[in-house]
């Protein structure tokens, strides 16, 4: 399964470039499901699979803040420390959540602005736009 996973065109392709739910779901998902193998090793080997693909973009000689979901992911962090080549810098909770506030409410802002929150040069789109949707109660 990890060679497969590792196998997907998605890796060969030149940036911009972006997993949309629809292509994860037409490649990914298919070979997860015929796998064969225990949910819990499924798990595991995608883990893997996110270590190592996420250590092969890292430039030599840096350091890499890691923020998000991920951060709270012990064996997902130990395994990066593990297959990259540059530091892996792990902040306090409160950055963690900042940082993805921050980010977020900066796209909101934008969103409601009608500015462009999705650049094409970033996410391979065929053109810059505002993302989100905005409920008003």
């Amino acid at each position: 399964l990890l060679e497969k996973l590792n196998a997907l065109s998605f890796y060969t392709k030149k940036p911009p470039k972006s997993l949309g739910l629809e292509w994860v779901k037409e490649h990914v998902f298919p070979l997860l499901d015929t796998s064969g193998i225990a949910f819990e090793a499924i798990l595991r080997t995608f883990t893997e699979h996110i270590a190592v693909q996420l250590a092969k973009q890292f430039s030599e000689n840096a350091s890499v803040l890691v923020t998000g979901g991920g951060a709270y992911n012990l064996f997902l962090i130990e395994r990066l420390k593990k297959l990259a080549s540059v530091e892996i810098v792990v902040p306090s909770p409160k950055i963690v959540e900042y940082k993805e506030a921050l980010i977020f409410g900066l796209l909101g802002v934008l969103k409601l602005c009608d500015e462009v929150n999705c650049l094409a040069s970033v996410t391979g789109a065929s053109r810059n736009h505002s993302s989100g949707k905005i409920f008003y109660p």
